[in-house]
């Protein structure tokens, strides 16, 4: 039997009425009492209510993980730029102005990657606490490439070379803070 709802019902019912009152030789052909309203078990809506929200989880679930990784990656990205320029920097192969140029830069980029990551959505206690620490981290990497711009601008070699061991140790931080991160996700996958 065919269904259909009750806006369809009236489209058809005023069609028939117009027909009816321009010809008045044109019969009512359709018996209205066999169509039937759609009824909705309730278990049936309930379940797919369920379904959507879950679907709608996951989907959320999966973007705040991939947002994540791609903001892990632009700052691990941006502190390898900074390591590679304060090193060309102490080698002589690159002006200091454009050392400095290129670090304020990346500090911007630091910043900007750090209010990325804190407006995800963490899932669990554990990656709220992991995204709180990379935060952490990425302002820690932020203030270390502001240091090694300054022992530039300075001239100050030694202050340099300190100050990227330092980045060097705080990038090292970032990728187990990383790899923390990703067996959370695989805990609650």
């Amino acid at each position: 039997m065919l269904e259909i709802d009750e806006y369809d019902y009236q489209l058809f019912r005023k069609r028939d009425i117009h027909n009816h009152h321009q010809n008045e030789k044109i019969e009512d052909t359709v018996d209205y009492t066999k169509f039937q309203m759609p009824v909705i078990n309730q278990k049936t809506f309930v379940s797919n209510c369920l379904l959507v929200l879950t679907l709608l989880t996951s989907c959320n679930n999966s973007s705040s993980k991939e947002d994540l990784k791609k903001e892990i990656q632009s700052v691990t990205s941006w502190a390898a730029t900074t390591g590679m320029v304060g090193n060309a920097w102490l080698q002589g192969n690159i002006p200091s102005k454009y050392a400095q140029q290129t670090l304020d830069k990346a500090q911007t980029e630091f910043i900007q990657e750090k209010n990325k990551i804190s407006q995800i959505q963490a899932q669990t206690t554990i990656i709220k606490s992991c995204q709180s620490l990379i935060i952490n981290n990425v302002a820690q990497l932020a203030n270390q490439t502001a240091k090694i711009s300054q022992a530039i601008k300075q001239n100050n070699h030694l202050l340099a070379q300190q100050e990227l061991t330092e980045l060097d140790s705080e990038l090292q931080k970032l990728h187990q803070l990383r790899t923390k991160l990703e067996a959370s996700y695989e805990k609650i996958s």
